[in-house]
Parts: C-alpha cells; sequence; structure tokens
C-alpha cells in the first residue's frame, strides 16, 4: 500500500506557519499593550519572564538532558547582581541591567564546573549537585545581611526613564525576551544544539567519536544560566523588590515542573507549561489556597499519562487528523 507523501507546498506551508503565527502574536501583544487593563500588563511582563526562565533551563534539560533542580540560583544571581549594583552602587539601570546576566554567567561556569566533574552519569546525583549549589546562593543571600539585608530584601529597584511606565516596562521586556528566545533557537538548531542533543541521547558514544562531553555541558550550562540571568534581571526591576525566597530550591521548582508538564523535548514545551501552571493557579486560586495541590496533582497525570508532555499531546493529534484527512486511519 502506497503512503501519499507531503507535497513541497504542504511543507512550505507548515514551515511558515509557525514563524507567522508567532509574529502574529508578538505584534497583537504589543498592540494590546496600549488598550488592556494595567493588571493584565503586569500578568503580561510576569508571564514573560516566567517563560524566559523555563525556556533557558530547556536548553539543560531537554537538549543536554541534564535535569537541574538548582536554575534558580542563576536567576537569583541575575537579580541580586543588577538590584545591588543599582541601589547599593548608584549604577545607572542599563549598567546594573547588562551586569546581572555577567555575574550569573559567571556563577553558571564556577558552579557547572564542580556540578560537571562531580557527576558520574547519573540524573540522581546530577539533580543533587544542582540543587546544593542553588542552596549554597539561598544561604550566602540569606546570612550576609551587611550587604544582601538577609530576609528583608532588597528594595527600591526602580526602572527609571521611560521604562518607569508599565506599558512600556512590558513592552521593553517583550522585546527582550522575543530576542532572547530567538537567540536560544538559534542556539539548539546549531551544530552545538545538535552536538549536545547527541551527548544527552548517548554520552559514552559521543565520548568515544572524540566529543569533548564535559566541554559541551559546561558550555550548556553557562549560556542556560546566563539567559536565566537575563529573567531574574527583569525580574528584578518588574518587581522593584527582591528576596531570598528567588533563590530557594522552590524558585527551581516553577520551571522544572513548566518543563516537563510542557513537553521537556519541544522548544515550545515551556511555554507551553508556563501558561498551563498560571492557568490552574489563577483558576484553582479562585475557589481555595491550595493550588499547589492542584498544580501537584496535573504534574503527576501528565507524568504518568503524558510523557510527552502538553506539546507531545498537540503533536500526535494533528498527526491523526492529517492521516484522517489523508485517508489513512478508519
Amino acid at each position: 500500500m502506497e503512503t501519499a507523501l507531503p507535497q513541497p507546498t504542504q511543507t512550505v506551508q507548515r514551515t511558515m506557519a509557525l514563524p507567522i503565527a508567532v509574529g502574529i502574536l508578538i505584534a497583537c501583544l504589543a498592540i494590546g499593550s496600549v488598550f488592556l487593563p494595567i493588571r493584565w500588563i503586569f500578568l503580561g511582563s510576569e508571564l514573560l519572564i516566567a517563560v524566559l526562565y523555563a525556556c533557558s533551563l530547556n536548553l539543560l534539560m531537554g537538549y543536554g538532558g541534564m535535569l537541574s533542580f538548582g536554575h534558580s540560583a542563576y536567576y537569583a544571581l541575575g537579580a541580586y547582581a543588577s538590584g545591588l549594583l543599582l541601589v547599593r552602587l548608584s549604577w545607572s539601570m542599563e549598567t546594573a541591567m547588562i551586569a546581572g546576566p555577567i555575574v550569573a554567567a559567571f556563577g553558571a561556569l564556577i558552579f557547572g564546573f564542580f556540578i560537571i566533574r562531580g557527576n558520574r552519569g547519573e540524573h540522581s546525583t546530577f539533580l543533587m549537585l544542582t540543587l546544593a549549589f542553588s542552596q549554597l546562593v539561598f544561604a550566602v543571600i540569606y546570612k550576609w545581611y551587611a550587604v544582601t539585608r538577609g530576609d528583608d530584601g532588597i528594595t527600591g529597584i526602580d526602572a527609571s526613564g521611560g521604562l518607569s511606565d508599565p506599558r512600556h516596562y512590558f513592552l521593553f521586556a517583550l522585546a527582550v525576551v522575543v530576542l532572547s528566545l530567538w537567540l536560544l533557537a538559534r542556539i539548539k538548531a546549531s551544530p552545538f544544539g545538535i552536538t549536545l542533543q547527541a551527548i544527552r541521547d548517548n554520552p559514552q558514544r559521543a565520548e568515544f567519536i572524540g566529543i569533548p562531553v564535559r566541554r559541551y555541558q559546561l558550555a550548556a550550562f553557562i549560556i542556560a544560566g546566563t539567559f536565566a540571568g537575563v529573567a531574574g534581571t527583569l525580574y528584578a526591576f518588574f518587581s522593584g523588590t527582591i528576596s531570598p525566597q528567588l533563590a530557594d530550591w522552590t524558585a527551581s521548582a516553577r520551571p522544572f515542573l513548566a518543563n516537563t508538564m510542557g513537553g521537556v523535548h519541544s522548544f515550545w514545551g515551556p511555554v507551553f507549561g508556563v501558561l498551563t501552571l498560571e492557568l490552574v493557579d489563577s483558576q484553582v486560586g479562585r475557589f481555595t489556597e491550595h493550588s499547589l495541590i492542584a498544580v501537584g496533582l496535573l504534574a503527576i497525570l501528565v507524568g504518568v499519562y503524558l510523557p510527552r508532555g502538553i506539546v507531545g499531546l498537540g503533536q500526535d493529534i494533528g498527526a491523526w487528523m492529517r492521516a484522517r484527512r489523508a485517508g489513512r486511519t478508519p
């Protein structure tokens, strides 16, 4: 029985559909920022930052096969570096924003070096090492009161100039997040990203053919930490206040869940995961304060019945519908 092959026109249409849809979405968000109520603008900024945070972890989890439960360390380093430089040293907002991701990248370099060298190829060991280093950052922030003000946090991290307007800051965050996601997409589609996937699938074989596995893993750590630092810096100036909880293990659980629920091996999986978590939180939170229980139950259901996440389910449904239209299903 002959199998119908997709026509070139159909292939081009499918290839162009996603960029067009993304472009339309970005345009709608930009235009909507002028008309939407201010509470939606705040929610939009928060979701954009959460999406970038989760997508930065996706480079490690989905493409590198490195299950990190300490990604909050670099998020907090970016937030605290930019916040402290602005409030304590009176740096300009622009310079502090640039310095935040650089400090996060440096932290990822130092921590990643020890984590990768200490790992023996077991996911549980890797998870515990990343968690340990994130808790180290949390302890330093919490205890070093003279600099970080401990549990009191840092306040007064105010965006200046035009960015003091929440609508303008939303547009700024939108531009930064879109640029960051585009760079992450290019990195994942590059020879570096493809090599990283080969290491994820079989690190022993990759090392046998001459790939410097640890060097690639460390590079992925630094890149992921840098973009987490970008998200942390955006959050610091969005919130105006930061606290040690940014580095706690619970702050790492959110992007971890977003990746596993959305689809860890898909670029867009973390985006759908973040939106799903926000939807569950907001809707369940209307009836009870125990929305985390609903999130936990949903995570269990997705893990058991949807191992490829929400994106995987969508891909399966799309494939079934195309096969049905082609007459290959009953």
